[in-house]
């Protein structure tokens, strides 16, 4: 884990992926701390990915 975020681990799962981002933690991966189902749209394991338009 980076050093920026050991100090400031979450204990839950981020509200949104804005806040993911405020925090440096975007993307977040499945196990990690402040994953939540709700932040991975497509179910792929990886919440709060940049958006590549179709």
């Amino acid at each position: 884990m980076p050093a920026h975020l050991r100090e400031t681990v979450p204990t839950r799962a981020f509200r949104n992926c804005t806040e993911a981002r405020a925090r440096g933690a975007a993307p977040v991966r499945r196990g990690d701390p402040g994953y939540g189902p709700h932040l991975d749209r497509d179910g792929d394991g990886v919440g709060c990915e940049p958006y590549r338009g179709r």
